[in-house]
């Protein structure tokens, strides 16, 4: 399963099969999450799931656009889910991840970020 999800849509269901995935953000690699997180909820059973952060953040590029590892999870069971963003207000993403770079730099705008689950 490897598809692009804005953070600001609402009702975005996709099919995972039972195993672990990664979760990235792309527009920069200056990421602060704030209280920003995700869930992903059971269509049938209603079992929601918490994504975890990752121990090292890895940049790279997705679909030519910057990319930041930032979240895992670890799907039990194969089945329809709902993804469900928190707080994406508090998400900040610069371009660079250099402090001089960031420094003079303004955040992307929200409505433009996108997740990556693969």
């Amino acid at each position: 399963m490897k598809r692009l999800i804005n953070i600001n849509s609402i009702g975005e269901q996709i099919d995972l099969k039972a195993g672990k995935y990664r979760i990235d953000i792309l527009g920069g690699w200056g990421v602060k999450l704030g209280d920003f997180f995700i869930l992903i909820k059971n269509i049938e059973t209603q079992d929601v799931i918490k994504c975890k952060r990752t121990f090292l953040p890895v940049q790279s590029f997705v679909f030519r656009k910057r990319a930041k590892r930032i979240f895992i999870i670890n799907v039990p069971k194969s089945a329809r889910y709902e993804v469900v963003f928190k707080n994406q207000e508090s998400l900040k993403v610069k371009r660079s991840n250099l402090p001089i770079s960031s420094m003079f730099a303004n955040p992307l705008p929200n409505k433009e970020l996108e997740i990556y689950f693969y």
